[in-house]
C-alpha cells in the first residue's frame, strides 16, 4: 500500500533535515575560520554555508504546500516525485556542506591566512598565505553542488 501523502511529507522533512545538516557542518568550520581572521570579510564562508539551509527551507515549504492544499489529490507518482525532490536538494546540500567544511577544516589545520589587496593584516609573518579571490571561487564551486540540487528539486516540484 502506497501512501503518497507520507512520501510527500518525508520529502519535505528530508529536504529540511539534510540541508540543515550540510549547512551546520560547513558553518562549524567556517566559524572557526572566521574567528581566526580579524577581517570581517572572513564571514563570507559562514554566509555561504547558511545559504545551503535556505535551499532546504524553500523546497520544504513548496512540498509541504502540496499536502495542505484543500481538495488536492496526491497521486503515487506525485508522492514519489516530492520525495525525490526532497532527497535531491537535501543530499546535494549535504555533499556541498561536507565539501565546504572539509576545505575550511584543512585551511584551519594548516594555518592558512588569506591576502586581500596585497596585505595579510596582522599575520604578515604567516608563511601560508593565499589569495582571497581563489578562496571565494573554491567556495562558490563547492556551493554550486547544492544549487544544482535545488534546481533539480524545483523541476520535480513543478
Amino acid at each position: 500500500m502506497s501512501l503518497p501523502a507520507l512520501h510527500t511529507g518525508l520529502g519535505a522533512a528530508l529536504a529540511l533535515f539534510l540541508c540543515g545538516g550540510g549547512a551546520a557542518y560547513a558553518t562549524a568550520h567556517a566559524s572557526v575560520f572566521a574567528t581566526r581572521h580579524k577581517d570581517k570579510i572572513a564571514m563570507v564562508p559562514v554566509i555561504q554555508a547558511g545559504v545551503l539551509a535556505v535551499y532546504g527551507i524553500i523546497i520544504g515549504y513548496l512540498i509541504s504546500n502540496k499536502i495542505t492544499v484543500e481538495n488536492a489529490i496526491i497521486t503515487d507518482v506525485d508522492g514519489y516525485k516530492y520525495l525525490c525532490a526532497g532527497l535531491s536538494v537535501g543530499l546535494a546540500c549535504l555533499a556541498s556542506g561536507y565539501s565546504m567544511g572539509n576545505y575550511l577544516s584543512q585551511l584551519n589545520a594548516e594555518g592558512y591566512f588569506f591576502v586581500r589587496k596585497g596585505k595579510a593584516g596582522d599575520k604578515d609573518i604567516a608563511s601560508k598565505k593565499f589569495d582571497f579571490t581563489t578562496f571565494v571561487l573554491c567556495l562558490i564551486f563547492q556551493e554550486s553542488i547544492g544549487l544544482y540540487g535545488l534546481i533539480v528539486a524545483l523541476f520535480l516540484v513543478g
